[in-house]
């Protein structure tokens, strides 16, 4: 069988701080299938990274390096997650990739198995991934940026869109992942106070115990818009509700689902109680809006 695909991968670059993670850039994978049968603490350059890809059979892998330098003045932690996905056609594709950043003492590896599966399986080892799954501490330095793509399975027509956040800074107390946006059974999920029938913010609880260290739930944006939106992005906050300190930060660009736009996320966090903020995006006839819901981890 032969295959084409065309990938057009993006790396754009926005500044980091070291007080909390933060998103610093966004991967953009786009393609087609067709087989017949401080904020400037952490950052990376160029800010725009693209690829280009021709395969001619269902399953093999591209290697770009030196695409890119991820500079950081301090110690400080990477995460690489896909957020959200769009597939338009009749293909099935499984997408897996490997990131690896090297300096003139040290490299660092980060797989990143089931970036995007479609109309077939793929299977990971569950275990958790550093840099991938959870913050990767990285030294001091400049970094070599090189990406791994491999597929399998690949058949059918179609195109598709895949987006990689890349988040970088220094946690420890708490940090906010993106989830990939596909529907999730929100029944027993608690409205923020201040949720409509326009927008609302889910959590899946409000009270979770630790384990291993840190609390997690998930929290579901979604914010009604017919018509579409330009940039449809929210802002994830968790603040310390006694201090006010912000110990986590995410900012996510929104998936459109019919006529919603969604972004999902997990929370991690130590014991303690916060206040997650969202910020949803201004669109015409709606201004943009805040709202929040607290959060507790119990020991």
């Amino acid at each position: 069988m032969k295959a084409l695909i065309s990938l057009a991968v993006v790396l754009a670059i926005a500044a980091a701080s070291l007080a909390y993670l933060s998103s610093v850039g966004v991967i953009d994978i786009e393609g087609t299938v067709n087989v017949p049968g401080s904020r400037e603490a952490v950052s990376v350059t160029p800010r725009v990274i693209e690829m280009s890809l021709s395969i001619s059979n269902s399953s093999g892998e591209v290697v770009e390096e030196g695409v890119g330098v991820l500079k950081a003045e301090k110690e400080a932690e990477v995460i690489f997650r896909p957020i959200t996905e769009e597939v338009s056609g009749d293909l099935a594709l499984s997408l897996s990739g490997e990131v690896v950043l090297t300096s003139s003492t040290r490299n660092y590896t980060i797989p990143m198995p089931c970036l995007m599966t479609v109309n077939t399986t793929c299977y990971r080892v569950m275990m958790v991934i550093p840099g991938y799954d959870a913050p990767l501490k990285v030294s001091p330095g400049e970094y070599s940026i090189s990406l791994k793509l491999r597929w399998d399975n690949a058949r059918g027509c179609g195109h598709f869109k895949l987006k990689i956040l890349v988040i970088a800074g220094s946690g420890g107390r708490a940090y906010i992942l993106p989830l990939t946006s596909k529907r999730v059974d929100t029944t027993n999920w608690v409205a923020a106070e201040g949720s409509t029938r326009t927008y609302s913010l889910l959590l899946e609880k409000q009270v979770v115990r630790a384990c291993c260290g840190y609390g997690e739930v998930r929290a579901l944006a979604w914010l009604f818009s017919p018509n579409e939106i330009r940039e449809a992005k929210y802002l994830f906050e968790l603040i310390d509700k006694y201090s006010g300190e912000v110990l986590a930060e995410l900012e996510l660009p929104a998936h459109r689902v019919g006529t919603y736009y969604e972004a999902l996320v997990l929370i991690k966090a130590k014991p303690g109680t916060y206040i997650l903020e969202v910020a949803y995006p201004s669109t015409e006839g709606f201004k943009e809006v805040t709202l929040s819901a607290e959060l507790t981890v119990k020991e």
